[in-house]
């Protein structure tokens, strides 16, 4: 892959050129989720292409501590997808996708930011404890210094300077 920044022609190893892609489990299974995210929320917006492979991943993480209801609801909607659940089984009433929704995007948030403490401690992922409690910890921290990065933004450490400016 040519990773030069200014070169904007993409070489034969650059995942951008046009070559076709080999199809993979999560091509399949996406249709199969997006048909079944309408029945459970017909006003739901389009499910990501990823999303089977991002359920997959938070249902095999085993840092991820997860409301069991909400995995019981995503395991419910993997063997659906798979085909391993009865297919005229009805769904079960407590099941609703923005739950469910949300919490994938928690757990992608959750990935983003063990990455980031992994590179912060020079460490691989893994090779710390990181578990949810962390990672509220560390988005609250986030927060903060966004906020105060705003706040220095808009601001000035330096005093205000006076009204009059008088030569004696």
């Amino acid at each position: 892959m040519n990773l030069h920044r200014h070169n904007t022609i993409p070489d034969s190893g650059s995942p951008s050129c046009d070559r076709p892609r080999p199809a993979t489990d999560g091509d399949s299974l996406h249709p199969r989720l997006d048909a079944l995210v309408r029945a459970i929320c017909p006003d739901a917006p389009p499910v990501e292409a990823d999303c089977p492979r991002r359920i997959a991943a938070l249902l095999e993480d085993a840092a991820w501590e997860c409301d069991p209801a909400v995995r019981s609801g995503l395991t419910t909607v993997m063997a659906r997808i798979h085909g391993t659940d009865d297919p005229g089984a009805p769904l079960p009433v407590d099941l609703s996708w923005p739950d469910l929704s949300r919490e994938i995007r928690a757990h992608g948030d959750f990935l983003r930011l063990r990455e980031l403490e992994s590179s912060l401690r020079h460490a691989p992922v893994g090779g710390f404890p990181f578990d949810r409690h962390d990672w509220e910890h560390a988005r609250d921290e986030e927060s903060a210094l966004r906020e105060h990065q705003c706040h220095v933004r808009e601001a000035s450490y330096a005093p205000t300077p006076s009204e009059v400016f008088r030569i004696h």
